[in-house]
């Protein structure tokens, strides 16, 4: 399936690289270099407003959170046909007033993903001669510009070098281990600081537009902060020792610094076009603290600490400590089997009130053709008396 996204991507890169070696007459080093850093920021730039609209619908969710909560506190409970289609419109209603659509979050992701993968996956395939596609075409480039490509160089180091090569592919190659390592590691420590800082950015950017009374992605949140210690450790190993050639790790450095300018310059047009108000701000603290329950986490540390000071009081602390914990754990999954019970019943009501309407629709139009039946039918020319007689 990727193989379909490669086509448009290896047209791009095609194209850049026709453009500079042919009508520019660029060194064909020079030319193979640049195609790859103007392949990223052509489909990264394509997929802007994609980005875009996924920045925006956040936001205008985090907007809108404070007055969804309060017409599910005045209609969440209620199990009446008529709270319900009030709650339905209300919403509508204020999807329209914020300009807000629910598919707007959804989609950009599910458009961006492909081209990525595809982007991805033409330098890999291109960038590796052990991938067994020597010989053939890759999307629209043929085994003449493959081979081109594999005979290039970045400064002084060809395009499909890895660190983790042999001292025999090196030599196949031109060049050194100690050439390779000079110019990949720097790309690789260049590309993991924007990886993590892009990780970090992200972080904060969920601290502000996530729904805190999501458990799911509270968790999601909370791991990615213990992630964002592990991933750089896991791609610094990677680089050093598995099959990450030049040009891939140039892929890796030009996507996460566009990644980073390109989330700084959103979420400051985010900020100065959708300012928030300060009980957007109260909310989301409120949420975030109750959220993450910090009154209760300091009183059990201050209760521990207290208890290491009289060692004999410590068992009891910890059984006090451990029952108040699998108390909260409890009432979140009553409050949990509430709401799906509640969310049940709705449907039911929905369905209930679906199936009246379909009722009453095939009622009316029974009534219609029946009363359309009953009617005379209306006399014709020659029903009509003749004058003459």
């Amino acid at each position: 399936m990727l193989e379909a996204f490669v086509y448009p991507v290896s047209a791009v890169m095609k194209l850049w690289h026709w453009l500079l070696a042919d009508v520019f007459n660029v060194a064909p080093d020079t030319a193979w270099v640049l195609s790859i850093c103007l392949l990223v920021l052509t489909v990264r730039g394509l997929l802007v407003p994609s980005y875009w609209s996924t920045f925006r619908s956040s936001r205008k969710m985090l907007m809108m959170r404070p007055e969804q909560i309060a017409l599910e506190e005045r209609y969440g409970a209620s199990l009446e046909p008529d709270d319900i289609t009030a709650h339905e419109k209300a919403l509508k209603e204020l999807n329209k007033e914020y300009g807000y659509n629910p598919l707007s979050g959804c989609i950009p992701p599910l458009v961006q993903l492909p081209f990525i993968l595809g982007l991805y996956r033409l330098l890999i395939w291109m960038s590796v001669p052990e991938n067994g596609r020597t010989g053939s075409d890759i999307g629209l480039l043929n085994p003449d510009d493959i081979a081109g490509f594999l005979e290039a160089s970045f400064l002084g180091v060809p395009l499909p070098a890895y660190v983790s090569m042999s001292q025999e592919q090196f030599a196949a190659l031109g060049t050194t281990g100690d050439d390779v390592r000079a110019v990949a590691i720097p790309l690789l420590i260049f590309a993991i600081i924007f990886t993590t800082f892009n990780m970090f950015v992200s972080q904060l950017r969920s601290r502000v537009h996530m729904d805190w009374n999501e458990r799911m992605a509270v968790r999601i949140y909370d791991l990615m902060w213990w992630l964002m210690l592990l991933i750089p450790v896991m791609l610094g190993f990677v680089g050093m020792t598995g099959l990450i050639p030049i040009a891939l790790l140039m892929y890796w450095f030009i996507s996460n610094l566009w990644t980073l300018c390109q989330t700084a310059i959103m979420w400051y047009l985010l900020t100065r076009k959708y300012p928030l108000e300060p009980h957007h701000l109260e909310h989301v603290e409120e949420a975030r603290t109750d959220a993450q329950n910090k009154e209760a986490k300091r009183s059990r540390r201050s209760r521990n600490l207290q208890a290491l000071a009289h060692p004999s009081t410590l068992p009891e602390v910890r059984r006090t400590i451990k029952a108040e914990k699998q108390a909260e754990k409890q009432a979140l999954k009553d409050k949990k089997a509430e709401k799906k019970s509640l969310k049940k019943e709705k449907s039911k009501v929905r369905s209930d009130m679906r199936k009246a309407e379909m009722e009453e629709r095939k009622k009316a139009r029974e009534e219609a053709k029946a009363k359309s039946n009953s009617q005379p039918e209306a006399p014709t020319a020659s029903d009509a008396p003749d004058p003459d007689q």
